[in-house]
């Protein structure tokens, strides 16, 4: 197994997910205050929650995902989550929208794992961030399940 480590990838600070760092919100359109070109400037410091302890898929999954899937190549950060008690994979665009080839990957991926898989698109209006759409894709039990909670355009069955 590989020890893989983050090094220059920093999508997590980049603004994409949600968390508070030291008391300061970070979302879509607000990047980390530490985050620059060169990694984390409080790096040695940074908190652990949520700093320390959150890993992306690519970085705890090496047997699952490639190389290519590290989240500042392949532009999604995906993690494995719970949702229903069950298992699902989840994915988060580092940008507007996850790119197609790396969707078709995912997708590729939760079919032959048969894990649901739920993923965002960001929305932007004049270059600022103004909310997401949540989409998914999975077996007809998830979808049934997700029928109530999201709109049928964002459901997509294997």
């Amino acid at each position: 197994m590989t020890n893989r480590q983050c090094s220059s990838c920093t999508a997590c600070c980049e603004g994409w997910l949600t968390a508070k760092i030291n008391g300061i919100q970070i979302k879509p359109g607000t990047p980390c205050v530490n985050c620059t070109k060169q990694g984390c400037k409080i790096y040695e410091t940074r908190p652990k929650n949520p700093c320390v302890s959150f890993k992306c898929g690519w970085l705890i999954e090496p047997d699952k995902f490639p190389e290519h899937m590290k989240p500042s190549k392949c532009g999604a950060i995906i993690v494995f989550s719970q949702w229903g008690g069950k298992g699902v994979v989840k994915a988060t665009p580092v940008g507007e929208k996850i790119p197609s080839d790396t969707l078709d990957w995912l997708m590729a991926f939760a079919r032959e794992h048969s894990l649901p898989l739920m993923f965002n698109e960001h929305l932007f209006e004049d270059g600022k961030y103004i909310g997401l759409t949540k989409k998914c894709y999975g077996p007809q039990s998830f979808i049934r399940e997700e029928d109530t909670r999201i709109t049928p355009e964002d459901i997509m069955r294997f």
